[in-house]
């Protein structure tokens, strides 16, 4: 970021300010991009085979079908 300046005028003046936003989620790489949204991906996964993992232990073997 630029340094601030300081102006003193003797009569009257006019000042522009620029102001300079920078977002550090906007300066990523492709590459850092990728690492994120594959560490995401990966956090959705695991959940989802938790949850699975979950299901699978809750049934009881029964069916909701009947056998004659």
């Amino acid at each position: 970021m630029a340094d601030p300046q300081t102006i003193q005028c003797t009569g009257a003046c006019t000042v522009t300010v620029q102001h300079e936003i920078s977002l550090p989620v906007l300066d990523l790489s492709p590459a850092e991009g990728a690492a994120i949204s594959s560490a995401v991906l990966l956090v959705w996964a695991v959940g989802w085979a938790f949850r699975s993992a979950i299901q699978a232990l809750r049934t009881d073997g029964n069916s909701s079908t009947t056998e004659e």
